[in-house]
């Protein structure tokens, strides 16, 4: 069914991936191709291995989160952060704009430019301004500011309170680390040279078994914005657990601006989001049915430009399945 979008992928340099897709928690289609790793040499690729969903963290964990604890009437989405969070100057900014990459921050800054652990980037974080807010601009710093809102009206790390939140629903879900899983990039040559004077030491390693984005990783593995692990068919079980936010689900269904809702990215009743390391996540809330794409693009070094047409082919495939 999908083979083909395999074929492009590898023809691009691209090692290997798998695709999943699913109607109401059961897989219809779950197949794979090539090698999990070729450094330091090839091993065919493995189903059922933790994959580092990236980005895909930010609406499937963080803002997840959030909309649950709107729907319990612990916060709402239109106060401002500074309820929540003092010496910041985006204190005026809502849980809502953040959320829908409406807030006017920048769309990534190393967090870690001053060094590494959550206080030195904290600094940093709450040193950025808001330019334009009402207008999208993806912003990964503002799924900190969330994770950060999560932290203070629970009393807990984000990575305790979404392993727990998600594992008593049945998906195994790890923040920061994970094994056995599917490898990444060779060190951190793709940041390091986006921040070559950042104060930490770069990883030189393989990268497997923990969060590739650095900022995430320099945070302690629960930035927000990155560092959730799951094994791709536990995803099938996340249409039902959206459905457990009653309400609150509006504010991911419905485009806010420019088709980005609280965490999403809306195509008529499909949510859809994209992550760095090669996932795309996307599902239909209506008929509980999901596809799901990972592309190990990162493996061993970083590939942009190869991503683009096997996961345009995969998305035009995906949505006659989601809509059907």
């Amino acid at each position: 069914m999908l083979k083909e979008i395999f074929k492009q992928a590898a023809a691009s340099g691209i090692p290997g991936g798998e695709a999943l897709l699913g109607e109401k928690g059961n897989p219809v289609y779950y197949e794979s191709y090539g090698f999990r790793r070729i450094i330091p040499g090839p091993e065919p690729w493995e189903k059922d291995l933790f994959l580092d969903l990236a980005s895909i963290t930010k609406p499937l964990v963080t803002a997840h989160l959030i909309l649950w604890f709107s729907q319990k009437g612990e916060l709402s989405l239109h106060e401002p952060l500074g309820k929540y969070i003092n010496s910041t100057r985006i204190g005026q900014v809502t849980l809502l704009e953040l959320g829908s990459h409406t807030s006017g921050l920048p769309a990534w800054v190393p967090l870690y430019k001053k060094g590494a652990g959550r206080e030195k980037m904290k600094k940093v974080l709450f040193s950025l301004e808001a330019k334009e807010r009402g207008k999208v601009n993806y912003s990964c710093m503002g799924y900190f500011y969330l994770g950060l809102v999560i932290e203070k009206i629970t009393g807990k790390r984000l990575g305790e309170v979404a392993q727990k939140f998600f594992r008593s629903r049945g998906m195994e879900l790890r923040m920061g680390r994970a094994a056995p899983a599917v490898p990444t990039e060779v060190g951190n040559a793709y940041e390091k040279e986006r921040a070559p004077d950042a104060e930490v030491k770069f990883r030189e390693h393989l990268i497997e078994g923990e969060v590739h984005d650095g900022n995430s990783f320099y945070w302690g593995g629960d930035g927000g914005n990155a560092g959730a692990f799951l094994r791709a068919k536990e995803l099938l079980k996340y249409p039902e657990i959206f459905d457990e936010l009653a309400d609150a689900r509006g504010y991911a269904l419905s485009p806010l601006a420019e088709g980005r809702s609280f965490g999403w990215e809306v195509r008529g009743s499909v949510l859809l989001h994209h992550g760095f390391t090669g996932g795309t996540l996307a599902f239909s809330p209506k008929n509980h049915r999901l596809a799901f794409l990972y592309l190990n693009r990162t493996h061993p070094k970083v590939r942009l430009k190869e991503m683009e047409e096997p996961r345009a082919d995969f998305l035009s495939r995906a949505f006659k399945f989601l809509k059907s």
